[in-house]
């Protein structure tokens, strides 16, 4: 959409979202809400300079824009504000009249006197989304009375009633539709039927009243609007439902693949103003997933720079394009802010269809690395279009989220020590920390620690069974290696044997040994006295224990019988 002002600045409309805000994340409504409070703040700054003095209908797209970003308050401020100029005879230093019968009026453009169908409808749509009465809220006309009055009974059009004939458009008529079915005006059914039957059979509204649909330039703004005004109204006839269906396919299909909308005419040149209204209206007509486009694109270019980021733009205004975002975050809005004011009325309500990130902030870096080595910092939880601002040491970088993970690389310092990275947006910050080890200084050789000598204590060869024999048992000792096997073996019972209070472990039998080195041997043990018993009653368990100093101990179980 071009930036325009004068008459035809009454198709500068834009609708609320206030009753329509999708169910989208914190990121989205904050965008709105940011967007919102700048423009609530610009207001009385730019009623101060006259800015709406000739533009009063950028006044009300101010209004549409707070009631869409929930600045209801706001909103009707701006209907209070709005009053003066709906009927006045003021006249400026030349002697022209500024505005009658809320005209929207070029600078020093004589008038007579008239009542204005666009602007009456415009006007009486913001009331209604204000939440207020266009009957009672001014002081000098009832917008009601004078809608009705300018839609003609027997076309449904509305039409001027002025000496320089009727501007009415498509715009103010969409307006009226809304206005009146809200309104519950018996004026609402053939208001409808007079917008509807101007749709083109390809989805688009054309400005003009029955312009030529062949040779009606393409202007998505028109067609936007009409939507909003098609959705507001409430109406949801067949006939509503199909053109809103039938316009929203045509601005779909204008929709260029990185969500924006080319400008008025096929200009080439995306601006927030009419990607605002396309995204808008394919909100307000369910199709999330071109609204989602279309808002991200539109965050792209509103001011979120957040800590060691911050520019010279203010926090939550949108720029018009890309070349007034890059001047105004390096040299601020100076005289350009009318521009940024503009584009903020009509961007601003498509951020509440903005895609939600997919999680929370975060950035993470390598937990160790080496000195002087590059490390990549990844960003996760920046929706689409929304901006972060990396910080390391005295380094700060502005990073736009994409949806996805976003990464910047880093040259770390020479020494040892920590490094910090954050990420920081308007409404969180978080932090990870890359540590660079101090080097390990160089071990001496160590004095060599005396192997202990261990001397083998052989292997047991028992069976699973052994015979006692004149109370003697037999036992094999497998010496492998280059030492003498040398130990202790003392054979006890593996339970305890008695009864009661007497119970315990006895030892059956104990020798010492020594054998040769690649030899065996056969060990003859003697039962003892004690353990003679228990042999008398059957098999008894036992573990055989070797050891020796500096060996480790091994224990062999088995079985004892009595031959």
């Amino acid at each position: 959409m071009k930036l325009i002002s004068g008459l035809a600045a009454v198709a500068l409309a834009a609708s609320t979202l206030a009753q329509a805000v999708p169910a989208t994340a914190a990121t989205s409504a904050q965008a709105a809400d940011a967007a919102g409070d700048w423009i609530a703040a610009e207001v009385p700054v730019a009623l101060a300079g006259g800015a709406f003095t000739y533009n009063p209908g950028q006044l009300i797209d101010a209004g549409l824009a707070l009631s869409a970003t929930g600045h209801q308050a706001e909103a009707e401020d701006v209907s209070e504000a709005l009053d003066p100029f709906l009927v006045t005879t003021e006249k400026d230093q030349y002697g022209y009249v500024k505005a009658d019968e809320y005209e929207f009026v070029a600078p020093y453009t004589k008038l007579g006197t008239g009542r204005y169908a666009n602007p009456t409808a415009k006007a009486t749509a913001f009331t209604l989304r204000a939440g207020l009465d266009p009957a009672t809220q001014y002081s000098d006309v009832d917008l009601e009375a004078q809608l009705e009055d300018l839609t003609n009974d027997t076309t449904g059009r509305i039409e001027d009633d002025s000496t320089y004939g009727n501007y009415a458009n498509n715009i103010g008529q969409g307006f009226a539709v809304e206005a009146l079915a809200n309104l519950e005006s018996t004026e609402t059914a053939k208001a409808t039927d007079a917008l509807l039957a101007q749709q083109c059979p390809a989805g688009f509204f054309p400005l003009d009243v029955d312009e030529p649909c062949a040779t009606s330039p393409s202007q998505p703004d028109v067609t936007a609007l009409v939507v909003i005004s098609l959705v507001e109204s409430g109406l949801t006839t067949p006939a509503v439902t199909e053109a809103i269906a039938d316009a929203a396919d045509w601005l779909e299909s204008l929709q260029l693949a990185d969500g924006s909308f080319p400008g008025d005419g096929g200009a080439a040149g995306a601006n927030t103003n009419g990607t605002g209204l396309g995204g808008w209206a394919l909100g307000e007509a369910g199709r999330s997933t071109a609204a989602a486009e279309a808002g991200a694109w539109t965050r792209a270019l509103q001011v979120s720079d957040a800590g060691a980021c911050a520019t010279q733009a203010p926090t939550g205004a949108i720029a018009y394009n890309a070349e007034d975002f890059a001047a105004g975050r390096a040299n601020g809005l100076g005289t350009a802010r009318n521009t940024w004011r503009i584009a903020s009325y009509q961007a601003a309500p498509a951020l509440a269809w903005a895609p939600a990130a997919s999680g929370p902030l975060a950035i993470s870096t390598p937990a160790t690395a080496a000195g002087s080595s590059t490390v990549t910092a990844t960003v996760t939880g920046l929706a689409a279009g929304e901006y972060g601002c990396i910080t390391f040491g005295s380094t700060a970088r502005s990073v736009k989220g994409t949806g996805a993970p976003v990464t910047e690389t880093f040259t770390l310092p020479a020494g040892p020590g920590s490094s910090t990275f954050t990420v920081t947006t308007l409404t969180d910050t978080k932090s990870s920390t890359t540590t660079v080890p101090a080097p390990t200084a160089p071990t001496a050789n160590p004095t060599p620690t005396p192997v202990p000598v261990v001397v083998p204590t052989g292997s047991l060869k028992a069976s699973k069974v052994e015979l006692v024999r004149k109370n003697k048992v037999r036992l094999g000792v497998k010496c492998v290696g280059t030492e003498t096997c040398e130990g202790r073996l003392v054979v006890r019972s593996k339970k305890a044997v008695g009864t009661g209070a007497d119970a315990k472990r006895i030892v059956v039998a104990r020798a010492a040994y020594s054998v040769e080195a690649g030899t065996k041997d056969t060990l003859v043990l003697k039962v003892r006295r004690a353990a003679r018993p228990a042999l008398q009653k059957g098999r008894l368990r036992v573990v055989a224990t070797q050891s020796a100093n500096g060996a480790d101990t091994v224990r062999t179980a088995f079985w004892l019988k009595k031959a």
